[in-house]
């Protein structure tokens, strides 16, 4: 992924597969620690969002 001013540039594609794998971690019988790294995984990805639309007022 290439880098902006912000910080990296979240790929719309893989954005939607992430959020895709998220979804279904909800749903499946998985261990609590593969859960919580599901859970940093999406916290990531919308730290990523946030700093891709820059600040919010």
């Amino acid at each position: 992924m290439a880098n902006s001013e912000s910080g990296p540039v979240v790929d719309p594609e893989l954005d939607k597969a992430l959020s895709e794998l998220l979804a279904q971690t909800e749903k499946e019988p998985i261990s609590p620690r593969l859960r919580e790294l599901a859970k940093r995984l999406e916290a990531a990805l919308d730290d990523a969002r946030q700093r891709r639309s820059g600040p919010t007022r």
